[in-house]
């Protein structure tokens, strides 16, 4: 997969995180085959239950609650799963990267963390990559500033992203 498609499905899911009603943690996921999309997701509570504030605003019942974005788009995609890439705007937890390599996707991009989210995920991140070693996932990540958006030709709307994420896709 090419650098310009990579950006373009980036985009996407940064597009997608805004959808996400969670106010501190908003996360996009796109799972494609090759050039095509096969699935989205963002995070959030399961179809049918309350997303109450009084419940996103509680840490631990937001927690237990959410649906990762990974696994909303593995949910919805209804189909089998392997050699896809999917692209997500957080580097994934161990939680969804197990269900990443039991879906046997065959690579994960996504935008580098910021150093606030490494001071909080550092270790869960190190047992995913040492997980997609095992089983022989490739990584990719992109750090924020290299990102070409003007060779992807890519568009966001605005969302809830991360600001600077958003200002860098939005030029």
């Amino acid at each position: 997969m090419s650098t310009k498609w990579d950006t373009r499905f980036l985009g996407l899911a940064a597009h997608i995180s805004g959808w996400s009603k969670d106010p501190s943690s908003q996360v996009g996921a796109v799972i494609t085959e090759g050039n095509r999309i096969v699935s989205l997701g963002y995070n959030g509570f399961a179809a049918g239950v309350e997303d109450r504030e009084e419940r996103l605003a509680d840490r631990d019942c937001k927690l237990n609650l959410t649906i990762h974005a990974e696994e909303n788009a593995m949910i919805f995609a209804k189909r089998d799963l392997s050699g896809c890439t999917v692209y997500v705007t957080h580097p994934p937890c161990p939680r969804c990267a197990s269900k990443l390599i039991q879906e046997e996707v065959r690579r994960i991009v996504h935008i580098a963390p910021s150093e606030d989210f490494l001071s909080r995920w550092s270790e869960d991140l190190k047992l995913s990559h040492e997980m997609y070693r095992e089983a022989g996932i490739e990584i990719v990540s992109y750090e924020l500033d290299s990102i070409d958006i003007d060779n992807a030709q890519v568009t966001v709307a605005p969302g809830g992203f991360f600001r600077a994420v958003l200002s860098r896709f939005l030029g």
